[in-house]
């Protein structure tokens, strides 16, 4: 019997110390990460605060085993008398939604400055996007 004992606690010893031990560089972790506007880059800051509060998530992004990379995005040419971005003062466009489950991602693409967003009668939102709405102001009509 206590051989047994003796060789239960050798295996759960070694298997201890394994667990222990850095993690090998195979569980490294990629993330895609898409910023296209000042809003998505707010929320991509504030997700990396809190993830770095725990601090073996923390430790993996310092050691590399936790990686961010920029989605890749489509680009859009731009004509040489067409301004990069809107004027200082101008209110982007009238957005509009038919259908559909607006979520907040659909929310964070939408233009800085957006006063109002006009929807659709079968238009639903899920509770975050309708409070990231509400915190920058958007009035929606309906």
């Amino acid at each position: 019997m206590s051989e047994l004992r003796s060789v239960i606690r050798a295996v759960l010893t070694e298997e201890l110390r394994k667990l222990r031990q850095e993690p090998p560089a195979s569980r490294s972790r990629e993330e895609m990460v898409s910023i296209r506007n000042n809003s998505e880059l707010a929320t991509f800051v504030k997700r990396m605060l809190t993830m770095a509060q725990d601090a073996r998530v923390r430790a993996d992004i310092e050691s590399g085993r936790h990686v961010f990379r920029l989605a890749a995005q489509q680009t859009v040419p731009i004509n040489a008398h067409e301004p990069l971005a809107p004027a200082p003062g101008s209110a982007p466009g009238p957005v509009r939604f038919e259908n559909g489950l607006i979520g907040e991602k659909q929310v964070a693409q939408l233009p800085d400055g957006l006063k109002s967003l006009s929807i659709g009668k079968s238009v639903r939102f899920t509770p975050l996007a309708r409070d990231e709405l509400r915190r920058r102001g958007v009035k929606i009509e309906g």
